[in-house]
């Protein structure tokens, strides 16, 4: 039998109305947005005080201002309505041809091994928005330039932004052929001091990797250093160096025997790429950033 869903609907319902009583700044404004009286308001919140066994808000006839508790339950309250909303505009949006324009952006390299051929599915399936593709290697400011969507890759160090994870691809040491005649090959994790390397970002001088269940730092030097993907790939096919590469990259050369996998027993950290967003987007982004995030899930990225 499965559970009875009342319960957390009713929690659904209170945070729904904390969430509008922050953003109206008061339990008075919240209870004329949503149209309730002063006294249901205030009985959702001392619902959720009483759950959560600690007080949200501090009010009075004249005052209302959140507690830390309060702000650090707002997030999460204010992003199930966001998704509520978002949720309702996009079906709405799916009732008639969706149109619109989306301005999206990501790095040269691996927007066109992984993105271009999504966004051409997506043109074909909804037309009438019209894409804005910019293609740069750079983390551009997404308020600044008016982009809605862009693809990065790492951890964000902005808190304000949203990201979803699209992909996340194993990476790998690799040489090729053409390297490996002209220097010997790595036996063990020290001698890859010894080896030169297609230094990709510019500023990388070690990487942590894991031998044995073991952390083990990797120092990295060479004479190319690259800000592009795309370079360090060409490089190392040209037997310039050793990099450590996304398997996106690796897996066509090493089965054509192009490159060469070194050190297979050392795990090197995954490389994962986000779809990152402001806090509220349009619904044509929403359509895009939806069909992205669906579009990776069914590769198995």
């Amino acid at each position: 039998m499965s559970p009875n869903p009342s319960p957390i609907l009713d929690e659904l319902r209170s945070m729904a109305v904390f969430a509008t009583v922050v953003r109206a700044g008061s339990f008075a404004a919240g209870a004329r947005a949503l149209g309730l009286s002063r006294a249901v308001v205030s009985h959702h919140v001392r619902v959720l005080e009483t759950k959560l066994g600690m007080p949200l808000a501090q009010r009075s006839t004249r005052s209302f201002s959140l507690t830390p508790a309060g702000e650090a339950f707002r997030v999460h309250c204010e992003r199930l309505l966001d998704e509520a909303h978002d949720g309702i505009r996009g079906m709405e949006l799916l009732r008639a041809e969706p149109r619109g324009e989306v301005r999206i952006t990501c790095s040269h390299h691996f927007g066109n091994q992984r993105i271009l051929p999504a966004l051409l599915a997506f043109r074909r399936r909804y037309p009438a928005i019209r894409l804005h593709l910019a293609m740069n290697d750079a983390n551009v400011d997404l308020v600044q330039q008016g982009i809605e969507l862009a693809v990065r890759a790492g951890p964000l160090a902005d808190s304000d932004l949203v990201a979803r994870r699209l992909v996340r691809e194993p990476t790998m040491l690799c040489a090729s052929p053409a390297y490996l005649r002209r220097h010997r090959a790595p036996a063990t994790v020290a001698d890859l001091a010894q080896q030169r390397w297609v230094v990709y970002p510019p500023t990388q001088r070690s990487f942590t990797a894991m031998l044995g269940g073991q952390a083990v730092e990797v120092a990295v030097q060479g004479d190319v250093v690259t800000d592009s993907a795309a370079s360090r790939l060409a490089f190392v096919l040209a037997g310039e160096g050793v990099a450590r590469l996304p398997a996106y990259d690796a897996a066509a050369p090493l089965a054509a025997g192009e490159l060469v996998r070194l050190l297979p027993e050392l795990e090197t950290a995954p490389l994962d790429i986000y779809l990152v967003h402001g806090r509220r987007i349009g619904p044509s982004a929403r359509l895009l950033r939806d069909f992205l995030l669906a579009d990776t899930q069914h590769d198995g990225a």
